[in-house]
């Protein structure tokens, strides 16, 4: 990767591997003040973040595994189906992951870029240290005609570093992450992301596809999913001295078809207080009441197209497993 202006950001070529940054605070994570507003709500919310701790992760690998959660292995199917049209599409540019992972599917686009263009500069961006020098562990040792360059912060800051990165870049984010996203959340990245690319400039997006809700409500439904459903409350019980019964509530996923979108909720099976004792924090829930987790956006393409044109990112080419359950699409940053 090569600088247009000094920063932390830059890594010369040659120079193997580099993580800059410091580890995103907990309290800005885990922010005690908004999960106090989103509980006073009416839905009361879970912002899922407080999926991710240690055990959420160990679910998140194991929910990969269950059969009727198609996402993982579809999206992996058409990277490694379809990464070497990608490259050749794009031509050499620098790589730059939004959220490492363990960067299993990161491996498929790196060896075709590697493999039809040589000596290639990643960047992957993730909250934690440990999580990217994970990532160069698994990347570098079956890649090595790579450099590599770990940013520690969140997708805004991550992106606003990747500003001093030469073009042509390749922003990618991948395993339906962005799926995840309220309108406004989206919104916010992908005005980042305008900001940090340039004109020419690539960003390729994994999302699943709305479909039949049979298909859609067995892929969040299966015993593991249940579990890192319920695995919330635990993580708020430890980080804020909470007092939620797991087994006083019930996981409830379904799909709802008007926002084109699955909901994970939580639902009281009785009556009950429950107090966040480090939040100085207590509320009421009534038995029946439920508490939304997480929403998994399925896309229409069109529509998606049209929310990445009102930020002038243009699909160039997408494509979609034999099914058409998921879809990888590549859009490009148009010019000024």
């Amino acid at each position: 990767m090569v600088r247009h202006r000094p920063g932390t950001a830059a890594m010369a070529i040659g120079n193997k591997y580099e993580i800059i940054g410091a580890d995103v605070p907990a309290e800005t994570l885990f922010n005690g003040d908004l999960l106090v507003a989103s509980l006073s709500e009416s839905p009361r919310t879970i912002n899922s973040i407080y999926y991710y701790d240690d055990t959420g992760s160990l679910l998140f690998e194991r929910l990969c595994d269950e059969k009727t959660y198609y996402l993982f292995r579809t999206e992996r199917g058409i990277l490694g189906e379809y990464a070497k049209t990608i490259a050749g599409i794009t031509g050499p540019v620098s790589l730059i992951e939004l959220g490492s992972g363990n960067a299993e599917k990161t491996t498929l686009l790196i060896d075709a870029y590697v493999g039809t263009h040589g000596l290639t500069s990643y960047a992957a961006v993730d909250i934690n240290r440990s999580i990217l020098e994970r990532a160069a562990e698994n990347i570098l040792s079956v890649s090595s005609d790579l450099n590599f360059l770990g940013i520690v912060g969140t997708y805004q800051t991550g992106l606003a570093e990747i500003k001093s990165l030469a073009s042509p870049k390749l922003l990618f984010c991948l395993g339906s992450t962005i799926g995840n996203m309220h309108d406004d959340e989206l919104d916010n990245l992908l005005l980042s992301a305008r900001s940090a690319l340039s004109s020419g400039d690539y960003f390729l997006v994994g999302i699943d596809l709305d479909k039949e809700t049979e298909i859609l409500e067995a892929a969040y439904n299966n015993q593991t999913a249940i579990l890192t459903n319920l695995c919330v409350l635990r993580h708020l019980n430890w980080r804020f001295s909470g007092d939620f019964d797991l087994f006083q509530f019930r996981h409830v996923a379904f799909h709802n078809k008007s926002l084109h979108r699955m909901e994970s909720h939580l639902e009281a099976m009785q009556d009950q207080l429950i107090n966040l004792h480090k939040l100085n924090f207590s509320f009421q829930l009534e038995k029946g009441e439920l508490i939304r987790t997480e929403i998994m956006r399925k896309v229409e393409i069109n529509a998606f197209n049209d929310m990445f044109g009102n930020h002038d990112f243009w699909q160039v080419k997408y494509w979609t497993d034999s099914d058409q359950r998921y879809a990888v699409i590549l859009f490009q940053l148009s010019s000024e």
